[in-house]
């Protein structure tokens, strides 16, 4: 690992980790195996969770800009209603 600075993480499953894993016993394999998988799980469901915020986020900023963009087209055209725009709008 020489050269790898700390945010850098080894590939699951390298080289080294089969070298290590061969030369455990059966029962620390199995051991060492079902840890591997539970940290795999965690990050899988880490990673799903931020996909999640991302996509709401996403669909948040979307639709808060098409929401100003017809305030905006309405005050020009009905400006009357500036106040009741922006009071839906902010809400």
């Amino acid at each position: 690992m020489m050269g790898m600075s700390n945010t850098e993480l080894a590939p699951l499953g390298g080289a080294f980790g089969a070298q290590a894993l061969a030369q455990m016993s059966g029962s620390m394999q199995r051991q060492a195996g079902r840890e591997i998988e539970r940290v795999q799980a965690q990050a899988l469901v880490a990673d799903t969770r931020e996909q999640g915020r991302a996509l709401l986020t996403n669909t948040a900023l979307n639709n808060v800009g098409a929401l100003s963009a017809l305030e905006q087209h309405l005050i020009q055209v009905a400006p009357l209603g500036e106040a009741r725009y922006k009071h839906i709008v902010d809400s």
